[in-house]
């Protein structure tokens, strides 16, 4: 899955003129509020609970698609509930964005939704983040989950209100069982998940999963990020991610290295990277030299701009934990006090993210 291809929860754009256009033009639901210093934690999701589905991003391609979705989030037992413009479209969005941020303020207000799920990422997140309600969500906190695009969303929202969000699979994602475990372990029980982002059974000679210490060390603080591309571009906005002590978690896809290394050097002239306690780097799917690239121009590796943009920086960093564009997506809560070991290659949640 491509991050970078509309209907498929892949694309990207830049976003920061399209959202100010929008500010400009109409006026936001109510005046922005900044963050609680309190950690909000919702209520754990359970087998029949009733649980919103919206898109706030990119728009339905295929009804059957609205099926998948449907059941990718029944077999966990809940019961879906489709937003009022769920089907909605306008170009490559799901409806116009006051209507798409309709469906998400209905759901936290809805006193029989336990929780609300994503349909798909894509692109159009972050054009709707100023019509969202955030005192009503504030008074309502619920389990919010989705990934990609749906990271400005995540962000927002916890930045704004202090609830703690979650950073995982949406409907349209497929999911493998441990995917679906992790989804169990950290929404759907009180108690506390201890490892995540990486599979129980790790075989240290498989490549693609293989877990590399760029720097090691020992961090503890409170998770935030999401999708490197979307992190970024809520720099300068009422919404941009504070890492400031904080374990900053990336990931990405269908993004070239050259294009890494645009994103990582604006948070580190940004001093993001530098305020984070540590860095964990998910999964970068297919983010390799694209080979339509003129032989003659030479390009670096990933790791090598990973390591490269990250030099100097004297804490802990590791790269390719389980979360991001794969089946196998962990579920990391967005606010959660978390512990980065980059020496033994562990990311452990100190603390349930639900009560």
């Amino acid at each position: 899955m491509k991050r970078r291809t509309l209907f498929t929860g892949t694309f990207t754009g830049t976003v920061t003129a399209a959202l100010t256009l929008t500010a400009a033009v109409d006026r936001p639901v109510q005046a922005l509020t900044s963050a609680s210093s309190t950690i909000i934690k919702p209520a754990m999701l359970k087998p029949g609970d009733r649980v919103g589905m919206v898109a706030p991003a990119s728009n339905v391609y295929e009804a059957e698609d609205v099926r998948i979705a449907k059941e990718t989030m029944e077999q966990y037992g809940f019961e879906v509930i489709l937003g009022k413009h769920l089907q909605d479209q306008y170009g490559y969005l799901a409806g116009q964005d006051r209507d798409r941020a309709a469906d998400i303020n209905e759901m936290f207000g809805r006193s029989d939704i336990r929780g609300i799920v994503t349909f798909s990422g894509g692109y159009g997140c972050c054009r709707l983040l100023p019509y969202l309600d955030y005192e009503l969500i504030r008074r309502n906190p619920k389990v919010i989950i989705g990934h990609s695009d749906i990271t400005s969303l995540l962000i927002a929202i916890y930045e704004k209100t202090g609830i703690i969000t979650f950073h995982g699979p949406s409907g349209l994602t497929r999911v493998g069982d441990y995917a679906m475990t992790q989804f169990r372990r950290t929404i759907m029980s009180r108690s506390v998940p201890g490892s995540i982002a990486q599979p129980e059974k790790n075989d240290s000679i498989e490549r693609d999963h293989r877990l590399i210490t760029i720097h090691p060390g020992v961090a503890t603080g409170g998770l935030i990020g999401g999708n490197l591309t979307l992190v970024t571009n809520l720099l300068g906005t009422p919404y941009e991610p504070d890492t400031k002590g904080k374990i900053l978690f990336l990931e990405e896809v269908g993004e070239e290295p050259y294009r890494i290394d645009r994103m990582l050097t604006q948070l580190l002239l940004a001093g993001k990277l530098q305020d984070a306690a540590g860095i964990a780097f998910g999964h970068f799917t297919d983010c390799t030299p694209k080979e339509h690239l003129p032989t003659f121009i030479q390009t670096l590796s990933l790791e090598t701009v990973l390591r490269d943009r990250t030099q100097g920086l004297t804490k802990p960093i590791l790269y390719n934990l389980m979360f991001g564009h794969l089946r196998e997506n962990a579920v990391i809560p967005v606010g959660a006090i978390a512990t980065l070991d980059a020496g033994r290659k562990t990311l452990v949640l100190n603390e349930s993210a639900v009560i």
